[in-house]
This record gives C-alpha cells, structure tokens and sequence, in this order.
C-alpha cells in the first residue's frame, strides 16, 4: 500500500469510527427516552430557563419539537442522528405537552404599575411539602404581595380563553379557572373578590381582570386571614387523562420579562 493510501485509509478510519460510535450512543439514548406518559416529571419540573423561553420568541410547532429532543436528549446542542433515531410517537406527545403549556400565554397574571413603590415577588415553591388538609405537594408559585393588602393588586388572565371554574374551595378559597385555546389550565387560588358579573363560561383576553389578591381559604367559605395575601398560581395540563400540575416559575419569569 503506497503512502498517499495508508493516509487516506487512516483518514477515513478515524472518520468513520467516531460517526459509528456516536450513532450507537444515540441510539442507546433513544431507547432510553420514556414517553411522557410513562415518565412525565422531568417534563413537570420544567427546568428550562426565562432567558432560553424569550429566546424562542414564539412557540411555533417546530420550537417546541427543539425543547421536546433538547429534554429528551439533555442539555446542549441535539444531534440530527438522535433525532433520527427517536421514535416519533414519543417525541410529539413531548412537542404537544410543550406546545400545550407555551402556545397561548402573553400576561403575567397580577397587574401592578408601580404606585407607592407596591410590588409583588415570587420563589420557585412548585413541589414543596404543604400540610394543610393532608400531606401534599405544592402544585403551584405563591406571588406575593409587598403591602399584605387583600384587594389591592389585580389578578388577570394570562391568556385568551375560557372560565371553566369558579368559586370556593377549602384549600384555595376563592379560585378561578382559566382554560386556553390548546388546552392549558390556569389556575388562580385565595381571592379576596371577582371582578363584578364575571362568571363560569364567559371567555376573556390575555390581561383582562379577573379580581383581587387576598388571602382566603383554609375553612369554610369566607375565611379569610390565615395566612398572608397571594396569590397561588397553578398550570395543568393533561397527561394520559389525568390533569397534572407543570412548575409554572420559569414561565412566570418570561412572562414578567
């Protein structure tokens, strides 16, 4: 064998092996990857930064398709192979729970224009042990208020679509139910009011008023006062006909951005 064809044949030895070898690794990869239904808590976590969300600028079909590889593969770049290898079934619910959670929310949900220097702040609390009623997750962001004020700060609509609950209940007193246009549910708990003649089955607009903070429930209905005004601020949507709780922090701080 002459020089010039030892050298090609190192060449594409050393080019062929590693293609080889990351297709093998991807392709165990992609047996690993669990549909959602089987597996939804790394989705729930939904552990994708503000800054990466922004950066999407709108949640086309094919953006969400890029979260749903970039989660099943983990983080940094995909590779084409990988995606190749998945099984696609596995990869829309991913791109459909994505699609779901992002398409259709625009306003952050308490409305505040600065006056008096009020402001609200918030702690990614989704998952912590809450005790009341039995021990339990937090399945929601707790959005607090500066002045404790019940009354004060506007709760409003994230996004276009429907009121599908409203009214007392025992762990969120007054709550309100928000059901967008791909299937997302928004929930609000511990109001202190309605807005006047809002009620089940009206359809109302990204940033339309709902009502007011405060800090009802924990009781009978009307209690009030037991612990601080907030607002608790829950997503859900539907895994494998069940209505699961998605962490809403990160999407909260796109939103406030």
């Amino acid at each position: 064998m002459s020089r010039i064809k030892k050298i090609l044949f190192f060449i594409l030895v050393f080019s062929i092996v590693p293609l080889e070898t990351g297709w093998i690794l991807n392709g165990v990869r992609a047996d690993q990857a669990a549909p959602l239904q089987d597996d939804p808590e790394v989705f729930r976590c939904f552990d994708i930064p503000a800054a990466d969300i922004k950066k999407m600028g709108h949640f086309s079909e094919k953006n969400c398709r890029t979260l749903a590889l970039q989660l099943l593969y983990g983080k940094g770049r995909v590779p084409f192979s990988f995606s190749l290898q998945l099984d696609e079934e596995t990869v829309d619910t991913y791109v459909d729970a994505f699609a779901t959670v992002l398409s259709d929310v625009s306003c952050f949900p308490v409305a505040f224009d600065g006056t008096n220097s009020e402001k609200v702040s918030y702690e990614n609390s989704w998952g912590t042990a809450r005790n009341y009623g039995g021990d339990r997750r937090h399945e929601g962001v707790d959005i607090m208020t500066s002045n404790n004020e019940p009354g004060y700060f506007p709760a409003v609509s994230i996004c276009d679509g429907v009121i599908e609950k409203m009214g007392w209940l025992e762990l969120g007193g007054y709550r309100i139910g928000i059901r967008s246009e791909h299937g997302l549910y928004a929930y609000y708990a511990h109001l202190d009011s309605y807005r006047k003649g809002l009620k089940t089955g009206d359809t109302v607009r990204a940033g339309e008023t709902l009502g007011y903070l405060g800090n009802t429930g924990y009781g009978k209905e009307g209690t009030k006062g037991k612990f601080d005004v907030h607002l608790h601020f829950g997503m859900y949507i539907d895994i494998a006909g069940k209505e699961t709780s998605v962490n809403p922090y990160e999407i909260l701080r796109y939103l406030e951005s």
